[in-house]
C-alpha cells in the first residue's frame, strides 16, 4: 500500500502541475486571475480529503472490523465537515470563488481516484 501511495501521490503532484497551469492560463485569458485563489483553496481541501482518507485507511489496517468501520465513518464525517466548511467560506466570498474551489476540488478527486484505479489495476495486474 505504500508503493500505491507514493508513487500515486507522485503521479497526483505531476498532474495538478499540469491542470494548474492550464486553469491558470485559462482564467488569465478569460481576465479572472482572481479565481485561482479559488482553485488553490479546492487543491487543499481536495489533498487533504486524501490525505485523511488515507491516513483513516492506514490505522484501520491494524485493527478488528468494528473498529476499521468506525475509523472510516469518523474519516467521512471530517472529509464532510471539511469540504462543507470551505465551500461555505468560498460562497461567502463569491459565486464564481465558490464554483473555482468546487473544480479545483473535482480536479483533485477525480485525478486521484483516476490514478488510485489505474495503480490498483497494474498491482492486481501482475
Amino acid at each position: 500500500m505504500r508503493e500505491i501511495l507514493v508513487t500515486g501521490t507522485r503521479q497526483l503532484l505531476k498532474a495538478l502541475a499540469v491542470c494548474t497551469l492550464l486553469c491558470a492560463s485559462t482564467l488569465w485569458g478569460m481576465g479572472r486571475p482572481e479565481l485561482l485563489g479559488g482553485l488553490m483553496a479546492g487543491y487543499a481541501t481536495g489533498l487533504v480529503w486524501y490525505g485523511v482518507m488515507f491516513g483513516r485507511l492506514w490505522r484501520s489496517a491494524d485493527m478488528t472490523v468494528s473498529q476499521a468501520k468506525q475509523q472510516v465513518v469518523v474519516g467521512a464525517i471530517l472529509r464532510l465537515l471539511l469540504m462543507g466548511a470551505v465551500f461555505w467560506a468560498a460562497i461567502q466570498v463569491s459565486f464564481g470563488q465558490f464554483l473555482a474551489t468546487v473544480a479545483g476540488f473535482g480536479i483533485v478527486y477525480v485525478l486521484g481516484m483516476v490514478l488510485l484505479m489505474l495503480a490498483n489495476r497494474k498491482l492486481f495486474r501482475q
